[in-house]
């Protein structure tokens, strides 16, 4: 199977696990605060209203697969992203006169919304989250919701408590799958563009050492020539041999380049010289070996190659054809 599929198969996996693992987190959190309105504070309208969500978090998904198998996914997410805020405002209303801890709820919306539908839903539900809390804040003396909560007593401190806490998994578990889902779409644009299969990884504490780790980054850079790819940056490099981009760097410059940017055009134009002596420059132009090599814009060239060569690509291509005649 092409590699490609294979990453967006694996992405759509962990999107559909993050899904699974929240939905129980989310369905645990409530069934929790259900046992604690009933059996401690006594106020069963809330253990009630918890207790509800905690049966459409746990059951829907089983619900929506038997009755809705041909449902995606982003459909399921986008519903929940759009039901979950109004949950939440009649939560803050609830706890309005003696909390606004509540609002804490809303946090993990768009993030959620960034990771299964992408920057641009995600700015919807930012806008859209903010828009309920907006509501909410206007209403909240308004809207009546009957409840004992008379004052801001111990009981309810130790609900915010619990609250920010659990906010607090909820959004490292969203960032935990945002960064394993971000390494596979960086494997996914790499593989796109050059067809490859990538490399065994390295574990940064098995390399005490920056030589080995920068015969890892030659052997990869040079076998797959990813100085080609004008989008490969130290990001890519990091996230295929598995090793952070400071021990990447300081590798690099070990060997005495500036930066990694450096590093590469350093290849980019050793490929340019090759291509000038291999090509018939009356019939190929300048810019399309340049480009060729991984540079986008000719200035940025013209620096490079002047940098190394130590004259400028049309003194470089005079000298070439002086020296074949």
């Amino acid at each position: 199977m092409d590699h490609t599929v294979l990453r967006e198969q694996e992405i759509l996996r962990l999107k559909e696990e993050l899904s699974i693992r929240y939905n129980y987190l989310m369905g645990g959190i409530l069934l929790l605060f259900t046992f604690i309105y009933f059996f401690i504070v006594k106020e069963k309208l809330f253990g009630y209203y918890c207790l509800s969500g905690a049966i459409a978090l746990l059951s829907h998904v089983y619900l929506l697969n038997t009755f809705f198998p041909s449902l995606s996914l982003e459909k399921r997410v986008r519903g929940y992203l759009i039901v979950a805020p109004i949950y939440i405002y009649f939560i803050i209303l609830y706890f309005w006169k003696c909390s606004i801890f509540q609002f804490c709820w809303l946090v993990p919306v768009p993030l959620g919304a960034y990771i299964f539908l992408g920057k641009k839903e995600g700015s919807f539900f930012s806008v859209y989250t903010l828009f309920i809390a907006v509501v909410a804040i206007f209403t909240g003396d308004i809207v009546p919701i009957h409840t004992r909560i008379k004052s801001y007593e111990n009981i309810f401190r130790y609900n915010d408590l619990l609250s920010f806490g659990f906010n607090i998994v909820i959004v490292y578990l969203l960032i935990y799958y945002k960064d394993k889902i971000r390494e596979q779409e960086l494997l996914s644009i790499i593989e796109k563009r050059k067809r490859i299969t990538l490399p065994i990884t390295v574990d940064e504490k098995e390399m005490p050492f920056a030589k080995p780790l920068f015969e890892k980054i030659e052997n990869e850079i040079v076998t797959n020539e990813h100085f080609t790819n004008p989008e490969f940056n130290i990001s890519m490099l990091s996230t295929i041999l598995k090793v952070s981009n400071n021990y990447i760097s300081k590798s690099i410059r070990l060997q005495g380049y500036s930066n990694f940017s450096t590093y590469i055009n350093s290849y980019r134009i050793d490929y340019v010289k090759s291509l000038i002596s291999k090509s018939n420059l009356e019939k190929v132009t300048l810019m399309y070996i340049y480009t060729e090599a991984g540079f986008t814009n000719q200035s940025t060239f013209n620096k490079a190659f002047k940098q190394f060569v130590g004259m400028t690509p049309s003194e470089y291509i005079q000298i070439q054809n002086t020296g074949n005649k």
